[in-house]
């Protein structure tokens, strides 16, 4: 099968086309082909060397990890999807997955996936994937919003996952906050965000008057002690990017009352059927653009400079 893949660690300009087995499923595995994915800062930064432990170290090394597409064959005791249905979900960012959707087939669990509606594309529930569920798992679950709503603020609201955050926080009925600047701000507003604060001209963490439940810093920018002071006793900071200044806020957070958290999407069924009902009913994924699986190496390019959603088709675009 083709395949868009590096022989190693290095700059983008080494993924290129290349042919390698088709891949058979094993014990509770789909082997799904492949229509469209979705690019990641994870690609990059795995590629470039400087998050290896994203992806296990084998070679060749095929990145992607947003897919949907339709399985096509299937391991000993898989229970939930036949083959023939359309699926839609991720690999999972970490040493165990040798996989990658930047390919015409891949192997995923069968129970780290689920059937994508008919009326949502194949490119959309890609593109949603990923950032769909961080949204959720870091606001419902580890910023534990108030199940009837609770005030919230999200951060770099322009790119993938601040993006669709606006949504799925007016899903999860939030009194929401939105931090960005320019078109992403501007699409806040049209996407029902209460209230609109530009990062350039806004006032600084410490300034704002009001307090919140969750803090969810998508663009991985601020630190929790910038926010603790507006943030209700019992609320809770998630970042999505572990760091050192991370370690030490968490540490210094179990003196206070209030609670510091960074996310470890995990590609969830349950998640993903909800992430699915709501893009039937017409949840918006902003997209940027959709390229050619053969452009990967461009589209990371970009990605690094500009931020946002760039779907893949994969599917016709060797």
């Amino acid at each position: 099968m083709k395949a868009i893949a590096a022989p190693g660690y290095g700059p983008l300009d080494r993924l290129a086309q290349i042919e390698v087995p088709v891949p058979s499923p094993g014990p509770g595995e789909v082997r799904v082909r492949v229509v469209a994915s979705a690019l990641n800062p994870a690609d990059y930064k795995v590629l470039l060397g400087t998050m290896k432990f994203l992806h296990a170290r084998n070679r060749p090394l095929i990145l992607g990890y947003d897919f949907s597409g339709t399985v096509e064959a299937v391991g000993p005791s898989v229970a939930g999807v036949s083959i023939g249905d359309d699926v839609f979900g991720f690999l999972p960012y970490g040493p165990g997955n040798r996989s990658g959707a930047f390919a015409e087939t891949l192997i995923a669990k069968c129970d780290e996936l689920a059937i994508k509606p008919a009326q949502v594309s194949h490119a959309l529930a890609a593109a949603a994937a990923t950032t769909g569920l961080a949204a959720i798992q870091s606001i419902r679950d580890l910023g534990r919003l108030p199940a009837d709503g609770g005030r919230l603020l999200v951060t770099g609201v322009s790119g993938g996952v601040g993006s669709i955050a606006v949504g799925i926080a007016k899903k999860l009925k939030a009194h929401l906050t939105a931090v960005g600047s320019g078109a992403g701000l501007e699409r806040a507003r049209r996407l029902g965000a209460d209230v609109l604060l530009d990062r350039a001209a806004g006032p600084l963490p410490g300034e704002l008057q009001q307090r919140f439940d969750v803090v969810f810093d998508t663009a991985a920018v601020y630190r929790w002690r910038q926010w603790r002071r507006t943030l209700e006793p019992g609320g809770a900071f998630v970042s999505t990017l572990p760091s050192l200044a991370y370690a030490a806020d968490k540490l210094w957070s179990l003196f206070t009352r209030t609670r510091v958290h960074f996310l470890n999407v995990k590609s969830r069924p349950a998640d993903l059927r909800l992430l699915a009902s709501w893009l039937e009913e017409g949840l918006e994924v902003p997209l940027a653009s959709t390229i050619p699986v053969r452009e990967v190496a461009q589209g990371l390019a970009h990605l690094q400079e500009v931020g946002g959603r760039i779907a893949v088709q994969v599917a016709g675009g060797f």
